[in-house]
């Protein structure tokens, strides 16, 4: 049977896939930004008490001698119940293919391993990557939305929807698109000393390419009526907020699936018109990483590959009797973002 031959190939056993997919570089080359942002953290559980932060800051007063001074009560923050579902990412070799390599081979395992063993490798790489944007697209949505949704792989289907819970001064939608006010600037510097009087100091802002130029393009003309080259805008922003910053302009796509075939669509991973504002330290919160069993089960099985339980897991499943060999790619992750470190703003650009 497939799955029995395959796995006694050292290179090819589950163990040593899922080590080749976790030595996958989760930025995808450095187009991926979810590992700077929401930096990984391991968990002990896919059920995580998540606990709001809050900008809680009581200031004392002072008080006559021989009497009580201020009470300062705690806060309870709000507490959120969050539940990791897995990431998961599979390809297949088919009867088909699995019967062309027999007849080509007269299946001699040793010859077949060799050919399968050139691709086997590279497919898990692939289905490490896929797991990853799936993460980067929940990142994103999950800053500057504050939701997540979970779509069925069998036919793309919105099953569920949630959301962070996150209060409606931390992402605002403004009540004219920027395109159509009279001073889009004027409205993005606003919409900064917001942020900072929220948030402290800042980095920097993302937003995408059409979002920039309209506030470009109303930025203060130069002496002489010159239009503000890009470099000059920035260094403009800068001077009327008094602090260094710089502007991330975000235009990534990943391809998403349509339905349960192989039809996709490029998908902007941050959505037209959103602002977001970056804190000091460029954190917005953290990713979660939550153990996957088989990869325990591995890790116990083989200790010398040293597998990270908590990382991507690859492993095979067999159907038909033998006739498919499905090649499976799971992560339990999913990224938290801390309320505290959210300041986003829908400018209603196209």
């Amino acid at each position: 049977m497939a799955q029995s031959w395959l796995s006694a190939v050292d290179e090819l056993s589950p163990a040593a896939l899922t080590v080749t997919a976790q030595s996958v570089s989760p930025t995808d080359q450095g187009k991926l930004y979810w590992s700077g942002f929401c930096p990984r953290q391991n968990v002990d559980s896919v059920n995580l008490a998540e606990v709001t932060t809050l900008d809680d800051r009581p200031a004392a007063d002072r008080r006559e001698w021989n009497q009580r001074g201020r009470h300062v009560p705690p806060r309870t923050p709000a507490r959120r119940e969050v539940s990791i579902v897995p990431i998961e990412a599979y390809d297949k070799l088919g009867e088909y293919e699995m019967q062309r390599l027999n007849e080509r081979f007269d299946a001699n395992q040793s010859k077949m391993a060799n050919i399968i063993g050139v691709s086997i490798p590279d497919r898990v790489k692939r289905l490490a990557l896929a797991d990853y944007r799936r993460l980067e697209l929940d990142f994103w949505t999950a800053w500057t939305l504050g939701t997540i949704t979970q779509r069925n792989p069998q036919n793309a289907a919105e099953t569920h929807a949630a959301s962070f819970g996150f209060s409606g001064s931390r992402i605002t939608t403004a009540g004219t698109a920027w395109s159509s006010v009279s001073d889009a600037y004027a409205e993005f510097i606003a919409w900064l000393e917001d942020a900072l009087d929220a948030m402290g100091s800042l980095s920097g802002v993302v937003m995408r390419q059409n979002t920039l130029a309209v506030i470009q393009a109303d930025a203060p003309d130069l002496i002489g009526g010159v239009s503000m080259t890009r470099a000059q805008l920035i260094q403009r922003i800068q001077d009327d907020l008094g602090q260094a910053m710089f502007v991330q302009v975000v235009e990534d796509t990943v391809d998403v699936y349509d339905d349960g075939g192989t039809a996709t669509t490029a998908t902007k991973v941050l959505s037209a018109g959103r602002i977001a504002a970056i804190p000091a330290d460029g954190r917005i919160g953290y990713t979660a990483f939550a153990p996957v069993v088989r990869a325990m089960e591995m890790a116990r099985a083989v200790p010398a590959a040293g597998i990270d339980t908590n990382g991507v897991t690859v492993y095979y499943d067999e159907a038909g009797t033998g006739r498919e060999l499905t090649i499976e790619a799971q992560v339990n992750a999913l990224p938290v973002p801390d309320e505290a470190r959210i300041f986003v703003i829908n400018t209603q650009v196209a």
